[in-house]
């Protein structure tokens, strides 16, 4: 290991305690400035972030969460907006719909299967797979954003976080409803940007049974045309439709049921391929790689240019979901009893341009003459879509008993099943006897047990011992007709213990201190891969993550001001990388490429959040977010050659990433907010006028580290009159039209050539280029709101 421990654990300690400092001086001269202020205070909030609603500040962990109010006025539509408010949480894929980069606190989970992820969402506390970011906000109270390892109380696939959306509870004496409509432009994009969204709550039975039907249509406007068939690239379109039922015929009892369904309708990644020559013709500052035959890199990612994405005729991203759930509440004397229960259903289609560059004479604004001349061959890649379908499922259920909250000895104990099904299919594959063209089947099976225990000590000192114990079995399912066939399917099983031990000090009613560790896993990853001429199943082992947090939770000066800070070191071992290892078939050992257990890592950074009323009228909200991932395993290993092309030395030479950090993920991220709001502006309505500044550091392209993608801000502002029943709004989005890359794909930037250079001499025999996600353009437009 490269850094010393001491030199960094000192450096973050300091770091906290100079913005600790910056803090408190600026509460003091909020508290000086509003002398006459007596009635302003931070919005106190609760989470269930331990299976129990307790108040927010005095729960030891660190979470995040964003109310109603906040997911409004912060413009967070999906869950990809989250990071623009959360620290230490990135989400950078190039469409809405892909995991990719679902990463927490330096951590990313190096690949795009929603089987494997780190960080899993959940609604009301019950899993659901992938990403959300076509989840209805309409109904939802507030998120949850729970940091580090949470199988004490989350279960499975939330070894460095979960994100929970926690839906209001019906109970209105009246039919009331509200309804929303958004209208937009995104600069120099083909098309609007629109939300028609709208729920009515109902009483059927008074004082027990209540209805909630709720329904939005939604798109994101196109950024540009696509230089072919002039499609619109990223339009993102869907349509959510949901009902609830709540029942509660006396105190003791209630029955919430709901089902959801969504469809989502999408054009295009906001990737863009990068070539030499562009590099070349912008000057960049060149890299040569050592293994790619002189070819080379740009030291810094120029920023993505989305007048140069392709279609070519693809379908694009086509999406049915489909959730149902249903949550029982007993209360048995002091004590409650809930059980949980969830069923998801997806199908998605999938069809990509892997280069999406125009590959035929006159159409791509760079190569486009240059096509059909000598100067240039088409790449593997160009004009190659590869059609997908994936069919996903699976259900969980949860029965938990927790004691009285108001003792000193407080408990908790439950019951936990969780069964999951993927199918893949790739429809140019079929054959008679394979008509969908299925390529692989797998499924997977969790029970657990899980509790703990909170036991005050003293008035002030309280521990908390609390764990899950697992058993998990990963099949690669038999599947003789398939188009990767496997005539004998495999799996993995394991058992695990995680366990989470917290002890917390409230030295006032106001500030809270604490310290936890706490460990996660994350499932074992099967691969099909063929040695010798015969098809196998491999395994890696599950990833492991050991978490150690300090933690402070604070109100200050009448709660008008709210500091949460949170100090962390993880260590990761058995990481699941793709490699290339020696694999013992009979006598022989036979080279194979699958996902394996290569890496070690050690994430050492922190967290800042603080909320000030500076005065009844303005308000200063700001977080940060820093984290340090380095990997740490110094035994080299045979990376996959697309990954390696940075590294020294000669084609299959092995590598080592000691020292090395992940690609995607920056050491800082954070934000600041300002929001002024004026009391019966016009006409009894209340004027809101909020602008944030959103920044995210800058990161690595490429596991060699090689290639930066530079740092950037962005901005948001929201103008709003509201009313008792009536809101209008005016609103921007990246007003300033900031360009930066947002990210470089799932194993970095290294991307398949749409064209080659025949100028060898020039651009080198193997030619790498680079692919951009790019953030989307400046966006402005009109909100109206309705509540009865």
């Amino acid at each position: 290991m490269k850094k010393n421990k001491n030199f960094k654990l000192t450096l973050l300690a300091q770091a906290l305690l100079a913005i600790g400092s910056v803090g408190v001086a600026s509460s003091t001269i909020a508290a000086e400035s509003s002398d006459n202020s007596t009635n302003a205070s931070v919005e106190r909030i609760v989470v269930t972030a331990k299976n129990r609603v307790e108040p927010l500040q005095e729960v030891p962990l660190a979470i995040n969460v964003l109310s109603a109010d906040d997911l409004k006025n912060n413009q967070i539509n999906g869950v990809r907006d989250l990071q623009d408010a959360v620290p230490n949480l990135y989400l950078s894929a190039s469409n809405r719909n892909d995991p990719t980069a679902v990463g927490m606190r330096g951590l990313t989970p190096n690949t795009s299967d929603e089987r494997y992820q780190g960080v899993s969402f959940f609604l009301d506390g019950i899993p659901l797979s992938g990403q959300l970011a076509s989840l209805g906000l309409n109904g939802v109270e507030r998120v949850e954003v729970i940091k580090g390892p949470q199988a004490a109380s989350f279960g499975r696939a939330t070894y460095s976080g979960a994100i929970n959306f926690v839906t209001k509870e019906l109970g209105s004496d009246e039919v009331t409803g509200n309804f929303r409509a958004k209208l937009g432009q995104v600069s120099g994009g083909p098309d609007t940007s629109y939300l028609l969204e709208g729920s009515v709550e109902m009483p059927l039975i008074d004082n027990k049974l209540w209805l909630n039907i709720a329904g939005s249509t939604f798109q994101n406007g196109g950024v540009a045309e696509a230089t072919d068939d002039g499609t619109s690239i990223g339009q993102e379109r869907s349509q959510v439709a949901s009902a609830e039922l709540f029942y509660k015929p006396t105190d003791t009892l209630s029955v919430k049921f709901r089902g959801l369904y969504s469809h989502d309708r999408d054009h295009g990644q906001l990737g863009v391929i990068q070539h030499p020559r562009e590099w070349l013709e912008a000057g960049a500052d060149l890299i040569t790689l050592p293994r790619a035959s002189g070819s080379f890199y740009p030291s810094v990612l120029p920023d993505p240019d989305v007048d140069k994405i392709a279609n070519l005729g693809a379908d694009s991203f086509l999406r049915d979901r489909y959730f149902a759930s249903l949550i029982v509440k007993k209360d048995i004397g002091d004590y409650e009893l809930t059980y949980s229960g969830g069923y998801y259903y997806s199908e998605d289609e999938r069809d990509f341009a892997f280069a999406a560059r125009a590959y035929l004479p006159g159409q791509d604004p760079v190569f486009g003459d240059l096509i059909g001349t000598d100067e240039i061959t088409l790449g593997f890649f160009a004009g190659f879509t590869f059609p997908s379908r994936e069919i996903f499922e699976n259900y969980s259920q949860q029965l938990v008993l927790l004691s009285p909250g108001d003792s000193d000895f407080r408990w908790r104990a439950g019951l936990y099943y969780f069964y999951e099904f993927d199918e893949t299919q790739f429809t140019s594959l079929a054959t008679d006897a394979n008509p969908d063209g299925t390529s692989r089947k797998d499924k997977m099976e969790n029970y657990a047990v899980f509790g703990g225990f909170d036991y005050d000590l003293t008035e002030q000192l309280t521990v908390s011992v609390e764990g899950r114990v697992s058993d998990e079995t990963v099949t690669y399912m038999d599947c003789a007709d398939c188009s990767s066939p496997i005539e004998k399917g495999d799996s993995n099983s394991s058992t695990d213990f995680s366990p989470r031990l917290t002890l917390s000090y409230k030295m006032s009613d106001d500030n809270l201190l604490y310290g936890l560790y706490s460990a996660g896993v994350k499932s074992a990853r099967l691969s099909r891969v063929v040695a010798n001429g015969e098809a196998i199943v491999v395994a890696a082992e599950p990833e492991e993550l050991d978490n150690f947090e300090l933690g402070s939770k604070n109100e200050f000066y009448d709660g008008r001001w709210l500091l949460n800070m949170a100090a962390f070191y993880q260590h990761v071992e058995n990481q699941q990388l793709v490699s290339s290892i020696n694999l013992p078939l009979g006598d022989q050992l036979i080279p194979v490429t699958y996902v394996n257990n290569v890496g070690e890592s050690e994430i050492y950074g922190f967290e800042v959040e603080s909320k000030v009323a500076v005065t009844d009228s303005f308000t200063l909200s700001s977080s940060i977010g820093y984290a340090d991932h380095e990997f740490v395993n110094d035994e080299p290993f045979i990376m996959s050659s697309t990954s390696a092309w940075g590294f020294a030395g000669e084609v299959g030479d092995p590598v080592s990433l000691d020292g090395k950090t992940q690609t995607d993920v920056p050491k800082w991220n954070g934000s600041v907010a300002g929001e002024y709001y004026v009391d019966n502006f016009y006409k009894n309505m209340n004027l809101v006028i909020r602008l944030d500044a959103k920044y995210r550091g800058k990161f690595y392209a490429d596991l060699s580290n090689l290639v930066t993608v530079k740092s950037a801000w962005t901005f948001n502002g929201r103008i709003s009159l509201t009313g008792d029943d009536l809101e209008v709004a005016l609103y921007g989005k990246n007003i300033f039209n900031q360009d930066r890359a947002i990210g470089t794909g799932l194993a970095g930037a290294s991307s398949g050539c749409a064209f080659m250079e025949t100028d060898t001499a020039t651009y080198g025999s193997n030619q790498q280029c680079l692919q951009a996600t790019a953030q989307r353009p400046a966006e402005f437009g009109i909100e109206v709101a309705y509540r009865f």
